[in-house]
């Protein structure tokens, strides 16, 4: 993955674009896995687009980007966010389990290449279906520090920043998301 340096998005903003490209290369799985564990299986099909959408009003406001008050990759996600944020509103669908199966499982891959690649056994699938489904019953609020955090790990500050709230109400959050994810997942982490 091509590191975003500052200079690479100075040249972004100047118009190369090779440089736009390995932002959207750097940034493209990730901006993808978001979208899809945040919005869940609902809009399965919609992610790419919902990708596109954010790649774009970020290119649109590039010129306004400023390097003193955040780092761009926090900038980026406070786009994500408020994509997802957009299409919620727009469709009022409420999210459930984020790794529900479509009909079509083959519509879109939202693999993030980060992430270990589970086996393919019965109990791992069951797993993975009832975290998805624990993460379905956060409230948004949670499931975007949670994802943020746990999955792209960025820090309380980077978070506090996107979702514009204070490092305390990142924390906050963050641990409530824990404790319902704990109580939900109980009869998992009971097991042998």
């Amino acid at each position: 993955m091509t590191e975003i340096t500052a200079n690479l998005v100075q040249q972004a903003r100047d118009g190369d674009d090779a440089a736009a490209r390995a932002i959207v290369e750097a940034l493209h799985r990730p901006v993808l896995a978001t979208i899809h564990r945040f919005l869940g299986p609902a809009f399965r099909r919609e992610v790419e687009d919902i990708a596109q959408e954010v790649f774009l009003k970020v290119f649109r406001a590039l010129p306004t980007f400023d390097p003193t008050r955040a780092k761009f990759t926090t900038w980026v996600w406070t786009f994500v966010r408020n994509q997802c944020y957009d299409v919620l509103k727009k469709k009022r669908v409420p999210t459930s389990s984020l790794h529900a199966v479509a009909d079509d499982d083959s519509a879109i891959d939202v693999a993030d290449r980060r992430e270990l690649q589970p086996t393919q056994d019965l109990a791992n699938q069951e797993l993975g279906r009832a975290i998805g489904e624990a993460l379905g019953r956060l409230g948004e609020d949670q499931r975007l520090v949670f994802v943020l955090r746990e999955y792209e790990h960025l820090d309380y500050g980077e978070i506090a920043a996107i979702t514009g709230v204070n490092e305390g109400t990142v924390k906050s959050r963050l641990f409530r998301a824990k404790e319902q994810l704990r109580e939900h997942l109980q009869p998992w982490l009971a097991q042998p």
